[in-house]
């Protein structure tokens, strides 16, 4: 009986809060981000539950709600580490694992200049860099002379200082 009590005598403001921060929180496990979901949320479900604790529990009842908020929020950070690993979160921008080093990065200047002379097209504008894929490999290179558009034949004409140099081509 004195469980049903916690939520059975509560009045509007701490309803509102803890649903707030129900709420908010869940929005922060689904749409991860800047964390002011999961801030606000937090922030309302401790006022709320303050809120509740004025209006009259005991300590056992006081106890009972934080071990529920407490227990919501350890499933939703479960879920969250999970989601992270094998679901829908592990292919956001958020948990990206891969390098934002150039693929071409490791490659010697000995290896790139065997691209001298081989053709390909321009995978975006090249203005002063962009990629391109040649020998059907994509590479970051750079426009020896103008802009190129997406979508050109272009051809390596150089390899100097570990990039390739690229320029328009016309087959």
């Amino acid at each position: 009986m004195e469980f049903a009590q916690i939520f059975t005598e509560m009045s509007w403001i701490p309803a509102v809060l803890l649903s707030l921060g129900l709420v908010f929180t869940i929005v922060e496990v689904f749409v991860p981000g800047f964390g002011f979901f999961g801030i606000v949320g937090i922030l309302s479900m401790v006022a709320g539950i303050i809120v509740r604790i004025a209006q009259g529990l005991n300590l056992v009842q006081a106890l009972s709600l934080v071990l529920i908020v407490v227990g919501f929020y350890v499933v939703a950070g479960m879920y969250m580490v999970f989601s992270a690993q094998h679901g829908i979160l592990s292919q956001t921008g958020l948990f990206e694992t891969n390098s934002t080093l150039r693929q071409d990065y490791n490659k010697t200047e000995k290896e790139l200049r065997k691209l001298v002379g081989k053709s390909g097209r321009a995978l975006s504008k090249l203005n002063l860099g962009g990629k391109a894929k040649i020998k059907g490999k994509i590479y970051d290179v750079v426009s020896a002379t103008s802009l190129i558009p997406a979508g050109s034949h272009v051809k390596v004409i150089a390899i100097k200082d570990n990039q390739i140099m690229v320029r328009k081509w016309f087959e």
